[in-house]
């Protein structure tokens, strides 16, 4: 089936297509208000075609692409393209020839045709792909992934090399949801945040063509042209000029004590201490996993203290099929799902350092999307530290390294480490951030900070002591819950934590009851 244009009329497309049908203006002016005068100044025609959604053949707008095309049914909302159709501006050839002085982008075809009817120059105005592009998502594990795509903004790195970088300045028109707001702020800084501005609708209002059929084409001329903001780049910002930005996206723990008290998000960094032999790793590798298999998203572990084979397969073979000896039929669909969850960081020489760590992170975004980063335990990094540099200093470079790998990828990172020794009347009591090994920044430089400890190792004939408490020390933002201590308690049988009340249990006080075999 071809997919060929003319300038005037479709010569060949699916079924009949021919320039726009009185019936397709019609419903284009009572429905968006777009008269036939401003769309046939457009790429458009009529036709009918398939639609997958509506399962038969309709009446269709189409818009033309340079590699195909893209239909909107009517009346009945549905959409479909054509096989090969890529990501890209529509009407880009257009602005290409065009002034190249303002450029008006929107997040869709029809809102673009609403910034013509307003009064703008058809050679101004560009539509981008729907945050995530393509066809609608079947479901939000298919939208999270064209989200996550690396290649979504290819399209704008093409057009900038065609010439669309000579443009003065780029006014970002599009949705006000939070996929919107994300694809917003990614192509600021595609397009260049000093040519970057954008335009805000009121509230009840999603883009540009509902504020022409609320508020009228001089109106939305009005605000086109008088009323966008420039992308902030200077760090001194009027409250009215500081972009919406998306909201964090929760995830629970899987502990059912914990939730509203606790939660967890990418995008921020935490760090988790505790005194070796206090089950860290345990917890912490138990609460990813099940933020994993709940919202089944992708982790990369960089554990340099606990070997991945076999310790941490063994632990995530008992969590996923809640047996301690599983059989093999247990096994395989473990490690499958082992597989797709999970990769693992192994310095070829075992001498890791932050700037290695934070290379193989980006590759694991980029390639699987992972949206954990665990660093297991810091101490086993190699110290980089520049020639003038002090080790507080060195701290401090690190933790900001890695924090804007949190917000800038999407991703939360966890750094596990150790305490200092403590001495005196301290010794035995669960840790403060601050007591972790080198600086205070462990304390302030981090959304949130954990505390593991437990009380009693062992009883007074010896055996195993399975409560522990968990230390919510600090948290930057109330979404992610507030300060709070918790309780778990280890069932030997399951080899799992489960969430319990808080006890009453005396701490041990003989020398050396707070140590242990590293967990």
């Amino acid at each position: 089936m071809a997919n060929t244009f003319s300038d005037a009329i479709i010569v060949a497309g699916p079924g009949s297509l021919r320039k726009l049908t009185e019936e397709a203006a019609e419903w284009l002016l009572s429905q968006r208000r777009i008269r036939w005068s401003s769309a046939g100044k457009m790429p458009v025609a009529s036709g009918s075609v398939w639609f997958g959604e509506l399962k038969r053949k309709s009446e269709a707008i189409f818009f033309k692409y340079e590699s195909g095309w893209k239909a909107r049914a009517w009346p009945d909302k549905a959409f479909t393209q054509a096989d090969g159709t890529k990501a890209e501006f529509w009407n880009l050839e257009a602005v290409l020839n065009g002034p190249l002085t303002d450029v008006w982008i929107s997040e869709g075809e029809l809102d673009a045709m609403a910034f013509v009817e307003s009064g703008l120059r058809q050679d101004q105005v560009l539509a981008a792909p729907a945050a995530p592009f393509g066809k609608p998502a079947k479901d939000a594990e298919e939208e999270r992934r064209r989200e996550e795509d690396p290649n979504l903004l290819a399209y704008i790195n093409e057009a900038l090399a065609r010439g669309l970088g000579k443009a003065k300045r780029f006014i970002w028109c599009g949705d006000q949801d939070d996929a919107g707001l994300r694809l917003r702020a990614a192509a600021a800084r595609r397009l260049g945040q000093g040519k970057f501005y954008f335009v805000e609708w009121p509230e009840g209002c999603k883009d540009g063509n509902d504020f022409l059929r609320s508020d009228g084409p001089e109106a939305l001329h009005d605000r086109l042209t008088n009323g966008f903001l420039a992308w902030p780049i200077t760090g001194l910002y009027r409250m009215d000029s500081i972009p919406e930005q998306a909201p964090l996206t929760l995830w629970k723990t899987g502990f059912e004590l914990w939730d509203n008290r606790v939660h967890l998000a990418p995008g921020t960094m935490s760090v988790a201490t505790g005194h070796p032999g206090m089950g860290k790793t345990l917890l912490w590798t138990q609460i990813f996993f099940q933020i994993l298999h709940q919202y089944n998203v992708t982790a990369c572990i960089a554990s340099f203290e606990t070997r991945a084979k076999p310790h941490l397969q063994r632990i995530l073979r008992t969590l996923f099929t809640g047996l301690l000896v599983p059989g093999a039929p247990e096994v395989r669909a473990a490690d499958q799902w082992i597989n797709d969850h999970y990769l693992f960081l192994l310095h070829p020489d075992r001498r890791p350092e932050i700037g290695w760590l934070l290379d193989q992170g980006e590759a694991a975004v980029v390639r699987h999307g992972i949206k954990i980063l665990q660093v297991d335990p810091w101490n086993r990094l190699e110290d980089s530290k520049g020639e003038r540099e002090t080790e507080t200093e060195y701290v401090r470079r690190c933790l900001r390294e890695l924090y804007n790998f949190a917000v800038d990828l999407n991703v939360h990172v966890q750094v596990i480490a150790h305490p200092a020794k403590m001495e005196g009347h301290r010794r035995g009591q669960p840790p403060e951030l601050e007591d972790i090994a080198s600086s205070k920044h462990w304390d302030n430089m981090v959304d949130q900070g954990f505390v593991v400890h437990r009380p009693k190792l062992y009883d007074e004939e010896g055996n195993r002591e399975t409560y522990a408490e968990v230390y919510h020390k600090k948290t930057r933002f109330d979404e992610l819950g507030y300060a709070t201590r918790l309780g778990l308690d280890f069932n030997l049988d399951h080899g799992r934590f489960y969430s319990c009340r808080l006890r009453n249990v005396r701490r041990q006080k003989k020398a050396g009851d707070n140590g242990g075999d590293d967990d």
